[in-house]
């Protein structure tokens, strides 16, 4: 061990060892009971345990460690404790919703390309005292656009956003749409039922538009500097009159087991034939509830629709 890597050692020694003894009541240390107990002190002289003690007592103070110091007694020495109520950080608490995050993030750290950003996220929380106790928070679903975001188009997004630059991206609209090049002033990135969206001001458009960020690629960051500044709006509600602008409403024929995928069948009338007949159903949610539930739900009508369910579990099964 090189003579910094002992000094580290020592003081890291000393400090745990003032840290216990104030936690028992307030207890102070002499030097000799420095000596004898806390490791890094015993293989030297009296005369140079005391220059070593002073020096490193000396060093903790100058690093903010807040320490009381008085006469041991009649010998004259002095005596060491710790005032752990002015060193120790409070408590770090969160409401559910954010123990919620905090929780999809430790999941994230096990898998996926964001792992990284999630495991340098706990260590920071760690160092601050944050325990990973997360029993009180609300059940939240696993399924969701962070699993499969690729960090490198997060990255990139959040690298022009806050240099205030204008970006352009390909945009695919649809799992079975041609790739569109789009161009915005971006704002910010806004999670909204378990997807995350691109908010800004779109420059084709000349109006406010939300993306989803896993149909997002390409993504780079333009000279221009953005001319549409963040409104002082809630951008969750963009996103929400941006997906109801965009939602399409249409008919359609599945067939659907007895007993099973209640939220569709609900949705629709049996026919005689026994298919399922839905009319005037959001698009995307139909999409995304059937391929839930294939192979058993098998959709018929529209042809779009049942081209999306097929590219959507082509994306998962990747």
């Amino acid at each position: 061990m090189g003579r910094q890597d002992k000094a580290v050692h020592r003081l890291t020694n000393l400090v745990f060892a003032l840290q216990e003894a104030d936690r028992q009541g307030g207890r102070m240390l002499t030097p000799e009971w420095i000596r004898r107990n806390v490791d890094g002190y015993a293989d030297s002289t009296q005369e140079a345990f005391q220059r070593r003690l002073i020096r490193d007592i000396t060093t903790l103070g100058r690093a903010g460690v807040p320490l009381e110091q008085r006469s041991a007694g009649a010998d004259g020495g002095t005596a060491y404790r710790l005032l752990t109520d002015r060193y120790e950080l409070p408590e770090v608490s969160f409401t559910p919703e954010e123990a919620a995050v905090l929780g999809m993030a430790g999941d994230l750290g096990e898998s996926s390309e964001l792992g990284v950003f999630a495991r340098s996220g706990w260590t920071k929380l760690a160092a601050a005292g944050v325990r990973r106790d997360l029993s009180e928070a609300p059940v939240f679903t696993t399924v969701n656009d962070s699993h499969r975001l690729s960090a490198e188009v997060l990255n990139n997004i959040l690298t022009v956003i806050r240099a205030g630059l204008r970006m352009s991206f390909d945009y695919v609209a649809t799992p079975t749409s041609e790739p569109v090049r789009r161009t915005m002033d971006p704002w910010a990135l806004v999670p909204l039922q378990d997807r995350l969206f691109l908010v800004g001001h779109d420059i084709d458009r000349d109006a406010p538009r939300s993306f989803r960020v896993l149909r997002i690629a390409k993504v780079y960051g333009k000279r221009t500097p953005a001319t549409h500044p963040r409104p002082e709006t809630n951008l969750q509600e963009v996103v929400e009159k941006s997906l109801r602008a965009l939602h399409q409403r249409v008919d359609a024929v599945l067939t659907i087991p007895e007993g099973m995928a209640h939220e569709l069948a609900a949705a629709g009338e049996r026919r005689a034939d026994g298919r399922t007949e839905l009319l005037d159903v959001d698009r995307t949610w139909l999409a995304r509830t059937a391929a839930g539930f294939a192979p058993d739900v098998i959709v018929h009508e529209p042809a779009d629709v049942r081209a999306d369910v097929i590219a959507l579990l082509k994306g998962v099964s990747r």
